[in-house]
């Protein structure tokens, strides 16, 4: 089968959330299932002249060659569109892919109760009311779904049975994905699990967008959710990185900040390899073994945004002190390697003092930070 489910609707309406289940649901059955959040392969500022959904269609579809490299069978995309014409621009570039559009729907009341539920951006709650009015108003999907009153398995469920999804198409060929060869100012932020890469690296990102610079971020782990799960899944994340930053590249971009696991030195290396010319500064974000703990409990008992794939949510208690002894471990291994070429300390610092750190030790300010 060769089939992309794009999960759209208003924003809080649960696009990642039922796209994820789907996913997870189809990898237990035996199906090698893809995720890519929309969102996450759009990432770049300050925006190109272009349409958003021509470069998100450019990336997804250097993604799939990716995910197809290692198995996939079909895609689950979740993101916001607005109209028919936006739709087509990912046709153009997969033509052999069969696209499946779901939208989900909620009435006002329940998705400001789910938007706020998230505790991220509560000040945007009546503009996703006001987007969500809009999209009644629209025609684009080949299926509309009210989630009202259901749970995120229910709401897969229905998905699936009402569309038929994935079903069986033909097989499209591959396109062979070329690294980009200039050179690549490239920031890598990794860290033990709940050090907290993702939440500085994309602060750190909004920094350096503010000098004007364009620039690119990739969530390492946001690019590579296949179902079942392949290896430790680096060579999948490096092949799609490579991919994504093609395409940024295309588009304008000058600077690239990268956050994922990179257990070694060697694993950076691997990586760099499908990006040739690349300018790396690897950003070892640390923490003790208490803060790790606290971090990985508050995770897994609902703290922060909901991330669709994150490993701790949802764990009873000794699975999270589990989690979190592997956590202080990995941090220990990382710290007696001397990984990465800037150690940042995270302990009883909040955001905005690391990410001051992280410009100190780079030398990145709003004055001098441009690529």
């Amino acid at each position: 089968m060769n089939a992309v489910l794009w999960l759209s609707g208003p924003s809080g309406v649960g696009k990642s959330s039922a796209g994820w289940e789907i996913c997870a649901q189809l990898g237990r059955e035996g199906v090698r299932t893809a995720f890519v959040d929309a969102d996450q392969i759009s990432l770049i500022h300050p925006e190109p002249g272009e349409n958003t959904h021509r470069l998100r269609a450019r990336n997804l579809a250097a993604l799939w060659d990716g995910f197809r490299a290692e198995g996939a069978e079909c895609l689950v995309l979740a993101g916001f569109v607005d109209t028919p014409d936006e739709v087509r621009e990912y046709p153009s570039v997969l033509p052999d892919v069969a696209f499946t559009v779901c939208r989900l729907r909620a009435p006002a009341e329940e998705l400001r109760r789910r938007f706020l539920g998230r505790g991220w951006q509560p000040d945007l709650v009546e503009h996703a009311v006001a987007e969500a009015a809009a999209q009644d108003r629209t025609s684009y999907a080949d299926l509309t779904l009210d989630t009202t009153g259901l749970t995120v398995q229910e709401t897969a469920r229905l998905i699936r049975e009402r569309t038929g999804w994935p079903g069986a198409t033909a097989p499209g060929p591959g396109r062979p994905v070329r690294a980009e060869p200039a050179p690549v100012p490239l920031l890598w932020f990794t860290g033990a699990t709940a050090v907290g890469k993702s939440t500085v690296a994309y602060e750190v990102f909004r920094h350096v967008v503010r000098t004007g610079t364009r620039t690119a971020y990739v969530d390492l782990k946001q690019i590579a959710m296949l179902r079942p799960a392949s290896g430790d899944g680096h060579r999948l994340k490096a092949r799609n990185l490579a991919a994504l930053w093609a395409g940024y590249r295309a588009a304008g971009a000058t600077y690239l900040i990268v956050c994922g696991e990179a257990d070694t030195d060697e694993t950076v290396r691997d990586y760099l390899g499908l990006l040739p010319g690349a300018q790396p500064t690897v950003c070892r974000l640390h923490a003790s073994p208490a803060t790790l703990r606290g971090r990985v409990l508050d995770r897994g008992r609902g703290g922060g945004p909901t991330i669709p794939g994150d490993e701790l949510r949802g764990l009873d208690e000794h699975a999270l002190h589990e989690a979190a002894a592997r956590a202080a471990a990995e941090a220990a291994r990382l710290d007696q390697a001397g990984a990465g070429d800037v150690r940042i300390d995270t302990d009883d610092r909040p955001v905005p003092d690391v990410v001051a750190g992280v410009l100190a030790h780079l030398g990145l300010t709003p004055e001098n930070s441009r690529a």
